[in-house]
């Protein structure tokens, strides 16, 4: 009963213990997630600042020159040499800003991989000034972070890459606007650089731009070519849809929701400078993975620790009550008949020491007892044997004694008889009988009178040699147990 009491408070706070680590996991797990978008926001505003820097530092460079327009191509492509990661640079001007130049001046340059192509771009078909990368800069007057775009020239370097760019204003000596620079980013590459900061095993992460559409998603096939809202409404799934108004809303926080028939947390944050929103998606299997890990683990722990404990107490059970079960088994023994049963001693100072030494000690007094009364009966049934003898003894002395009574009983009724009969002669015929007669007659009776005395002085003295024996047996001390 122990045992089991045992087992159950140790179940009972083993459970307990388990269900509250589930809290602390999950708090543990989200504040790692929390940290980690932090560190992805950080990691993200870097590449971003990498590119603000290099055009904010080519700026004073630009500015400086002005007068210089040939070196405009150098420029562009030295932005390029010293970011790698970048896709163009474009260093733009106002429309016959250099009239030797023309209506168009932009010096452009792509990095290919291998090689950096460098040209002057601009035609009537493709009017660079009148794009979002050049006018919205120049109209807020500061840089500005355009949303991921596909360029639709037709002539010229033609960019297949769907990309976003970084536009900086410069300006003249008179601090008015005369141009813009700006770098791109690929957006896959960038897509695919975010995509792998992976806090869990399947977590993975979204950008939205200021209009929904995706700039960071696992799969490619979403990127820029279709909007959170669009996918939420295809997916009949009001979670993402929530997810994106809160992105475009710009709040920061996390939430719990149900995305593509699974349970998340969803992590998400803005970026101030270019409106665009991150978020990071983590299952809640893999949050909870250590939780269910600890869970198999406390179920072994609980398991072995049940079956040691049982183990344990069978082990103390066994131990306690071996000698119950010697003392038990003395006992069938002594009950059989066997009361020289040994026991063993024992030096247990506990109850069943106790109980064992005390057993011991009536096993001995009742082994001692019945062997006084093995040995008195004994005596009893000799003396009991003996008396029968006497019995049987005397009942046999007693029938000759009646026979013989029986016999002298029958020899002197015939004296007596003749005693009677002559008398009755005599009294009835006296005065008829002769003096001879009458002496023959009394000699007669004389004769059976002794008879009769003979017999009876026999009978006198066997009565007395009994009355003897009796006595002297009645003396004699007792022998039998009391």
């Amino acid at each position: 009963m122990t045992a089991v009491l045992m087992i159950i408070i140790f179940t009972i706070t083993f459970g307990l213990m388990f269900f509250e680590s589930e809290h602390v996991v999950e708090e543990k797990a989200l504040g790692k997630t929390a940290q980690i978008l932090e560190s992805t926001a950080l990691y993200t505003e870097n590449i971003l600042q990498k590119a603000e820097v290099a055009a904010n530092n080519m700026r004073h460079v630009v500015e400086q020159h002005l007068d210089k327009p040939d070196n405009m191509f150098l420029y562009s492509r030295q932005i390029l040499q010293d970011n790698p990661n970048l896709l163009g640079c474009s260093i733009s001007f106002e429309p016959y800003y250099f009239k030797e130049k023309g209506k168009y001046f932009s010096a452009y340059s792509i990095n290919e991989g291998d090689t950096i192509r460098t040209e002057q771009e601009g035609m009537d078909s493709y009017q660079y000034f009148t794009l979002d990368w050049y006018t919205i800069p120049k109209e807020r007057n500061k840089p500005y972070w355009t949303d991921p775009f596909k360029d639709y020239a037709t002539e010229g370097i033609i960019v297949e890459d769907i990309f976003a760019s970084y536009s900086q204003p410069f300006y003249d000596s008179h601090h008015q606007i005369i141009g813009t620079i700006s770098v791109d980013i690929k957006l896959d590459w960038f897509s695919s650089t975010i995509s792998k900061i992976k806090p869990y095993p399947h977590s993975y992460c979204i950008m939205l731009d200021r209009k929904g559409n995706y700039l960071v998603h696992p799969d490619s096939t979403q990127l820029y070519y279709k909007d959170i809202f669009t996918s939420a409404e295809q997916l009949n799934d009001k979670d993402l849809a929530m997810l994106g108004h809160e992105m475009l809303d710009g709040r920061n926080g996390h939430k719990h929701m149900t995305l593509n028939g699974e349970d998340c947390y969803v992590f998400f944050k803005p970026f101030k400078k270019t409106g665009w929103s991150l978020a990071v998606v983590c299952p809640e299997r893999d949050i909870l993975a250590p939780y269910y890990r600890q869970g198999i683990y406390a179920q072994i722990i609980t398991t072995v620790g049940v079956l040691c404990l049982l183990l344990f107490s069978w082990m103390i059970t066994q131990k306690s009550f071996k000698p119950l079960n010697l003392l038990a088994s003395s006992a069938r023994s002594i009950a059989d008949g066997n009361f020289d049963q040994v026991i063993a001693d024992t030096q247990r100072d506990d109850e069943i020491g106790q109980l064992q030494r005390s057993f011991k000690t009536m096993q001995q007094s009742l082994a001692t007892n019945i062997n006084k009364v093995q040995q008195e009966t004994r005596t009893l049934e000799q003396r009991n044997a003996e008396l029968q003898e006497a019995y049987q003894q005397a009942q046999e002395d007693e029938q000759l004694k009646t026979a013989v009574l029986h016999y002298m009983t029958n020899q002197t009724t015939i004296p007596v008889q003749d005693i009677a009969n002559t008398s009755q002669t005599l009294c009835e015929q006296y005065d008829q009988m002769s003096e001879e007669d009458i002496k023959k007659t009394v000699f007669d009776l004389m004769e059976h009178a002794g008879e009769v005395t003979h017999m009876l002085d026999e009978m006198l003295h066997a009565a007395q040699q009994d009355s003897q024996q009796a006595t002297s047996e009645n003396v004699q001390p007792n022998t039998l147990p009391s």
